[in-house]
């Protein structure tokens, strides 16, 4: 049998700011990313808006992901 080496390099940081668009074509700005979690075993990634509302995203229909620069830079 031979191993399957796993790539577990993450694209997204924890805590950092992005603006991400959707395949529908719906665009979220100035959201933090917060993690994956599992949903029916599915890993969705999670955003939290600026006014603490939660996004939740199947990567599936994730399209692009933007850097947001901090204030002031």
């Amino acid at each position: 049998m031979i191993p399957i080496k796993q790539n577990n390099d993450s694209l997204l940081q924890e805590n950092e700011l992005y603006t991400i668009g959707l395949s529908d074509g719906r665009e979220h700005q100035r959201v933090k990313y917060l993690g994956n979690k599992l949903l029916n075993g599915k890993p969705m990634m999670v955003f939290a808006t600026t006014d603490q509302r939660q996004i939740t995203i199947n990567p599936s229909f994730h399209t692009f992901t933007i850097t947001e620069r901090k204030r002031g830079q």
